[in-house]
């Protein structure tokens, strides 16, 4: 004889899966939804971009560089965001690891060459900056003299100063001297570039020979 399942038993097995149908479904819908808009925050790279924000620049100078009739005091800044300026009037290049640390205005009596450096954190720096100062007091008048007759000669180009006269004008002056600090620390320069004594460089050793020579 086949054996039948109850009707009592077939109820009760409907029943039982009803009842584990709807667990199932409060279970999967009981989960909020995420969506990507409900997400907020800040994505971070890791790339450490050095001075964030910050524009890096030279060193200016005040008073400007040139030609001055006495001592001047210049006062270096640099830039927001600036940590120190290091500066040197040797000739040597300025780096942030050497020279002078700028703290109080520098003293300009005689003719000298400043480099000036920016430094910024993370071992960001600027490039050099360079400010050449001629300081030519004027000259005594020269005394009168009593005869008259006999013009005034000019100035006399011998080929010493012909050296040192970058521009060929006739004269060692001021626009001789911008020569110079427009072509300082060039190499394969040419006497009308600023190299003064010929050795293929612009350097401080041009920039003596130009003051010594100084004729406007």
């Amino acid at each position: 004889m086949q054996d039948r399942a109850s009707p009592n038993k077939a109820s009760l097995k409907n029943v039982i899966m009803k009842y584990l149908s709807l667990i199932i479904f409060s279970l999967v819908f009981s989960i909020p939804p995420v969506y990507a808009s409900e997400v907020t925050g800040t994505i971070t790279t890791g790339v450490d971009t050095g001075v964030e924000g910050i524009v890096v620049e030279a060193p200016t100078a005040n008073p400007p560089a040139g030609e001055y009739t006495s001592e001047q005091s210049v006062a270096l800044s640099g830039g927001t965001g600036t940590v120190s300026i290091h500066y040197t009037t040797d000739g040597a290049a300025a780096t942030c690891s050497s020279g002078n640390v700028y703290s109080t205005p520098i003293t300009v009596s005689s003719s000298l060459v400043i480099e000036a450096i920016s430094c910024y954190a993370n071992s960001i720096v600027s490039p050099i900056a360079i400010f050449g100062y001629a300081i030519n007091p004027p000259s005594a008048p020269a005394p009168s003299s009593g005869g008259g007759g006999g013009g005034s000669g000019g100035f006399i180009t011998t080929p010493a100063t012909a050296a040192y006269d970058f521009n060929t004008d006739g004269k060692v002056d001021v626009f001789d001297f911008n020569v110079l600090i427009t072509n300082w620390g060039s190499t394969g320069a040419s006497s009308s570039t600023g190299d003064a004594n010929g050795d293929g460089n612009v350097d401080i050793l041009d920039f003596n020979l130009l003051i010594i020579n100084w004729k406007p």
